[in-house]
């Protein structure tokens, strides 16, 4: 039985993280704490009890062998150090953290450790994701040399945590959104990040606040030699949510055709070459999700380094095309 704690609830996704594990017959709860007064009240609503008056009192005197954390974007990289430091294995909220001097630090720690890290990574546990990585898995579209992704967000000023707009929060719309692409662009090619050749980000939609960057566009080349293009910008319509075809819109080419898929809507699509109309893919079901890769790793001494690289590897590379864009 894994015990769990909760460090922050200032972002909504928590709340999934949350009712999933309360859930689950493997993990117990154990405790929870929140230091703003509205969030808090927020949370507790929601069913939510809290245990800790501190972040401190948390890890000394929980019992908790792991930290989840859905506190502000730019002070979860300390609350995951602590945690760590602490002895605790750490499952978060993406973007796990806002510099690539925190993330080398919780590296670090997790080797010395051997500690766990798991991140809520879910765009992995789509059917569309499900299905497309064993058709690119068995060939189906062969090497693939160009992708192309979306992952366009209602911007939704004025009902969004507004201290996503205070300066040092939010850490960039690159590292904040497109760790999920960068994430299914490993999943699905096997190689990782080679070259940045241009990330560029600005302010458009958000006149309000004039500093805080919207949009966000990249290319760059992987080690496997294929080419990458994404926007993953604040640009959607508010009124449409996110039921619009740009929200995790993904095209890859390989050497035997294409294959394009969204967010959206079911089904996979695929052109191969020689054929003269498209195949729609039978679904595969997901047989996990991140919790139960987390679980897994935390379980597994031998599987948690390898796991725990994962995540923090998609991270990485998504500060790295970050820090280009700030540049």
């Amino acid at each position: 039985m894994l015990k769990l704690a909760f460090a922050g609830f200032r972002h909504g996704h928590i709340y999934s993280l949350f009712s999933s594990c309360a859930a689950r017959d493997d993990i117990e709860i154990v405790g929870a704490w929140e230091d703003d007064p509205a969030s808090r009240a927020e949370a507790e609503a929601k069913g939510v009890v809290f245990t800790h008056e501190s972040l401190e009192d948390l890890l000394e005197n929980s019992g908790a062998d792991a930290i989840a954390i859905g506190e502000r974007y730019g002070v979860r990289g300390s609350i995951a150090i602590a945690a760590l430091k602490a002895g605790k294995h750490v499952l978060s909220d993406k973007p796990l953290c806002t510099s690539l001097e925190e993330l080398a630090c919780i590296r670090g720690l997790c080797q010395e450790k051997n500690l766990a890290v798991g991140i809520m990574l879910d765009l992995r546990d789509s059917e569309n994701t499900v299905t497309a990585k064993a058709a690119i898995d068995a060939g189906l579209i062969g090497k693939i040399n160009n992708i192309g992704f979306e992952g366009q967000h209602p911007l939704n000023y004025g009902s969004r945590p507004q201290w996503y707009f205070e300066p040092g929060m939010q850490g960039g719309t690159v590292n904040d959104i497109a760790v999920h692409g960068i994430d299914l662009v490993r999943l699905f090619t096997g190689s990782d990040l080679d070259t940045v050749h241009a990330a560029v980000t600005w302010n458009f939609y958000a006149k309000e606040v004039p500093d805080f960057k919207d949009s966000a566009q990249f290319l760059i080349r992987l080690t496997s030699g294929a080419g990458v293009m994404a926007d993953v910008s604040y640009a959607a319509p508010g009124s449409q949510g996110y039921s619009h075809s740009a929200y995790w819109h993904f095209r890859l080419w390989g050497e035997k055709g294409m294959m394009e898929f969204c967010a959206s809507a079911p089904g996979v699509k695929v052109w191969l070459d020689g054929e003269d109309r498209p195949r729609l893919l039978d679904p595969v079901k997901p047989q996990s999700d991140y919790i139960d890769r987390f679980v897994a790793a935390v379980s597994d001494p031998v599987l948690r380094p390898v796991s725990t690289k994962d995540m923090l590897d998609s991270s990485e590379q998504v500060l790295r095309i970050q820090a280009v864009a700030d540049r």
